[in-house]
C-alpha cells in the first residue's frame, strides 16, 4: 500500500528559477503553513513519551528527580543455578532488580553493579564545576529506563549551548545511560534535540577522525569512582568534550545549511544511506522501500523542512531522514515494550542510530 497517494496534492508546474532550484525538490506540492500530509499535526518529544518528565523542582534535584523518575531502585548479583538438579553455575551471576524482583541480565565474575542513585550522582558532580572552570548550568528534564529497567537514562538541558541556522532551532542535552547487563558503560552523551520535529541526533566528534570527516560523537565514558576530586574533574572533561563537540556540530550544520539541494543530491544521498534497489527486489521489500520513500518524501514536503534558513538544504534533507528514524521507522518490539520505546532505544543505541550516523557521513561527504 502506498502511504500518501490520496492525500498528496499534484506537483506544481515548475517555474524559471536558478539552475539548483529548477532540479531541487521539483515534484513536491505546493504548501500551506499547516501542511503535514498525513503526518501528525506536530511532533510530540520521544523522551517525554517513553520517560517521565520532571517537576522544577527535580530538575536541579537529583535526589528528587530519580524518585520522580521511578528509577529508585537497586540491583544485586544473585547466583545462577541449574533448572534440572539446582547445581551452581561457575563464573557467572544474574543481575536483579529489587522492587519487581526481574532477572535483568548475567554478568560475569568481574562486573560490579552500579546503581541508579550513582547515575543521578553524576548530574551533583557536574553541579560542583562552575563557569570559571568551564561548567555550564543545566536542568535534568527528564528520565526513564529501556527494556524494563536494563538501561536507565537521564536527560539535562544545556541552555547556553543552542544552535540556530535562520528560524531552526536545536537545543544541546546532556543524555546520561548506565546499562545493568554487563555490556553498557556508564556514558555522558551530548546530542540535541531540534525544535521543530523534536529529532535527536548526536553531536559531532570534536576531532576530526584519521583521514576521515567528523562523525558522530559516542559520548565518553565515566569511571566508577569514589573520590571527590576525581568525580569533579571527570564533570569538567565532560563539559570541555561537550563545549568542543558543540562548536564542531555548529560548523558541520552551518556547512550543510549552506549546500543547495539539488534532486540529484537528493537521489545521491538516498542511495548512500539507504542503498539502491536490486533487479531481484522482493515484493516484500519494494513494499517496504516504497513506504519509507513516500514517508520521508513527505516529510521533506512537511513545515519541518521548509524552515527559513535550512529549507531545501543537504541540512534538510538530513534532518529528514532523522525524522523519519526518530518517528516513523517500525522497529521491533521486545520485553513487552511499546513500539516509541522500541524505536527510541534502536534511534539511540541501536540499528537507528547507526543509520543516522551513515546519513551524518553521507551527507558531510555530499556537500564537499
Amino acid at each position: 500500500m502506498e502511504l500518501f497517494t490520496d492525500i498528496l496534492a499534484p506537483a506544481p508546474v515548475a517555474q524559471p528559477a536558478t539552475v539548483a532550484r529548477q532540479s531541487a525538490i521539483a515534484a513536491r506540492p505546493t504548501l500551506t503553513p499547516s501542511t503535514r500530509l498525513g503526518l501528525p499535526p506536530s511532533r510530540s518529544n520521544p523522551w517525554q513519551r517513553v520517560g517521565h518528565p520532571l517537576s522544577p523542582a527535580a530538575a536541579t534535584d537529583p535526589v528528587l528527580a530519580i524518585r520522580e523518575a521511578g528509577l529508585d531502585w537497586t540491583v544485586s548479583r544473585v547466583d545462577l543455578r541449574t533448572a534440572d538438579n539446582l547445581d551452581p553455575v561457575p563464573d557467572f551471576s544474574a543481575i536483579r532488580r529489587s522492587d519487581t524482583k526481574r532477572i535483568l541480565g548475567v554478568v560475569g565474575p568481574d562486573y560490579e553493579p552500579f546503581q541508579n542513585a550513582g547515575l543521578f550522582h553524576v548530574f551533583s558532580d557536574l553541579a560542583q564545576v562552575g563557569r570559571d572552570d568551564g561548567g555550564l548550568p543545566f536542568t535534568i528534564e527528564t528520565a526513564g529506563a529501556f527494556n524494563g529497567g536494563k538501561v536507565v537514562w537521564a536527560l539535562a538541558h544545556l541552555p547556553d549551548l543552542g544552535i540556530k541556522i535562520g528560524d531552526d532551532e536545536s537545543k544541546t542535552y546532556l543524555l546520561v545511560s548506565n546499562g545493568h547487563t554487563g555490556n553498557k558503560t556508564l556514558i555522558i552523551a551530548p546530542t540535541t534535540i531540534r525544535v521543530c520535529c523534536r529529532n535527536s541526533l548526536a553531536m559531532a566528534e570534536a576531532q576530526a577522525r584519521a583521514n576521515r570527516r567528523r562523525g558522530l560523537a559516542g559520548g565518553f565514558s565515566l569511571r566508577h569512582t569514589s573520590g571527590l576530586a576525581e568525580a569533579v574533574k571527570q564533570a569538567k572533561d565532560a563539559f570541555a568534550a561537550t563545549i568542543a563537540s558543540h562548536a564542531a556540530t555548529k560548523a558541520a550544520w552551518q556547512h550543510l545549511a549552506g549546500k543547495p539541494l539539488t534532486s540529484k543530491l537528493e537521489a545521491d544521498f538516498m542511495a548512500a544511506v539507504f542503498g539502491k534497489p536490486g533487479p531481484d527486489e522482493a515484493d516484500r521489500a519494494r513494499t517496504i522501500r516504497k513506504n519509507r520513500e513516500d514517508r520521508i518524501a513527505a516529510i521533506l514536503a512537511s513545515p519541518t523542512s521548509q524552515v527559513r534558513g535550512t529549507k531545501d538544504t543537504m541540512f534538510s534533507v538530513l534532518q529528514a531522514v532523522v525524522e523519519w528514524a526518530d518517528h516513523d521507522r517500525s522497529t521491533r518490539t521486545t520485553d513487552g515494550g511499546d513500539a516509541d520505546e522500541s524505536r527510541l532505544f534502536s534511534a539511540t543505541f541501536g540499528s537507528g542510530a547507526e543509520l543516522k550516523a551513515k546519513a551524518w557521513d553521507a551527507a558531510l561527504e555530499l556537500a564537499g
